[in-house]
């Protein structure tokens, strides 16, 4: 990936939208990338717009989708779940205090509550679009996104029958945020049935700063920032093409080895839990057996998080109590440490003390043995001398 990415800067520096020799060559092979990424989740080449990431996806996908529905119809309903991604969260919030209405649906330890979605699917005739995250970041829960998915064209199914010529019958629109789930698991789109899809590069090892979204055709998108009209005029700014060649490759060597990867991690996985319920009695897991393996939440009684994580940082272990998204260190001096309350683990149904002694470890699919063995070894250590000074 790296050596793509430096001859991409070496070599093809010329603006994408340029039409010399220089800009031509840089638009061929970020439309080389677009047909690459497109084929891995079986979408058309222009049904994918290349974003800053997974946040601008989200953000475009929830407040285009929205301002396109609002110019038919006035301002409408969004449905998601209560344990999404901030991005996803706070566009939502700032729906809401636009005048829109919104509803978001438990997930108490994993389990999205389709029967409400369903009957406020039926109770309403304004929703524009539901949104529910693919794989939850924090916890690794794996939402029903066909389900959902299916909830929502029955519904548009229905209104199209009693109002067919209306500009918004293909209403509700379904959105996911996959940036989880892209790469470890299928995330074919037709599969799926969802009509727009987030998704970035560092969740799969590629450059950071370059994401994508996907637009089902036929889907009305308002752009959300004015600019030179690049991304088919949805998304201006000039694109940085080698990130999207980074981002390209990294997608291709992921997929390649996604369903072995999958397999491997799910032993270190099973490997971590088994090493920890060997040495601690109270350990509680806070994921249900189909949740990620790719994200390993678990929880030690007595402990301090904010303690075991600065010891295991001295020893370059590198673990969390929740996401970096949902951690503020802004504030926090250099040097000391302290954990953001999660609202995650309350939303998902655990005490509200939870978070005080809650790790989050990520996996990948580099991830060894060997380093699973000397990670075990050193939070054992690190969380003995935790119960120690607490119960001291």
């Amino acid at each position: 990936m790296c050596a793509v990415m430096a001859d991409a800067m070496e070599r093809t520096f010329g603006n994408p939208s340029s039409i010399h020799g220089v800009g031509r060559q840089a638009k061929r092979l970020m439309e080389e990338s677009r047909e690459t990424l497109a084929e891995l989740i079986g979408a058309h080449p222009d049904e994918m717009y290349f974003t800053s990431g997974g946040t601008e996806s989200n953000n475009l996908a929830i407040t285009g989708s929205c301002l396109a529905f609002e110019r038919m119809e006035g301002k409408g309903s969004v449905i998601t779940s209560a344990l999404e991604h901030p991005s996803v969260t706070k566009t939502v919030r700032n729906l809401r205090r636009d005048g829109w209405r919104t509803e978001h649906l438990d997930a108490v330890k994993g389990d999205l509550d389709l029967d409400t979605l369903g009957r406020l699917l039926s109770e309403r005739d304004d929703v524009a679009l539901v949104t529910v995250m693919s794989v939850q970041s924090e916890l690794g829960y794996r939402f029903p996104i066909k389900e959902v998915a299916a909830l929502c064209h029955e519904h548009a199914m229905a209104r199209r029958g009693t109002d067919s010529d209306a500009a918004s019958a293909s209403y509700p629109l379904v959105h996911t945020d996959a940036v989880q789930a892209f790469g470890k698991l299928d995330v074919q789109v037709d599969d799926l049935g969802v009509d727009l899809m987030s998704f970035c590069s560092h969740k799969i090892g590629g450059p950071k700063g370059i994401g994508a979204l996907y637009v089902r055709r036929g889907t009305t998108l308002f752009t959300t920032a004015a600019g030179g009209g690049q991304e088919s005029g949805l998304r201006s700014g000039t694109q940085a093409v080698p990130l999207i060649v980074g981002f390209a490759e990294a997608a291709r060597i992921t997929c390649a080895d996604r369903e072995a990867s999958f397999k491997r991690v799910s032993a270190l996985k099973r490997m971590i839990l088994e090493g920890l319920a060997e040495r601690f009695d109270g350990l509680c897991v806070n994921a249900r057996d189909d949740s990620s393996p790719y994200i390993v939440s678990f929880s030690i009684p007595g402990t301090s998080n904010s303690q075991v994580i600065r010891m295991l940082d001295e020893q370059g272990i590198c673990i969390s109590a929740s996401t970096a998204c949902s951690t503020s260190r802004a504030d926090v001096p250099e040097g000391t440490w302290r954990v953001k309350h999660p609202l995650t683990l309350r939303l998902a149904g655990f005490p509200v003390t939870h978070w005080r002694y809650t790790y989050r470890v990520s996996l990948c699919r580099d991830t060894t043995e060997d380093e699973v063995r000397t990670f075990l070894d050193a939070f054992t250590v690190a969380a003995e001398k935790s119960l120690g000074k607490r119960a001291g």
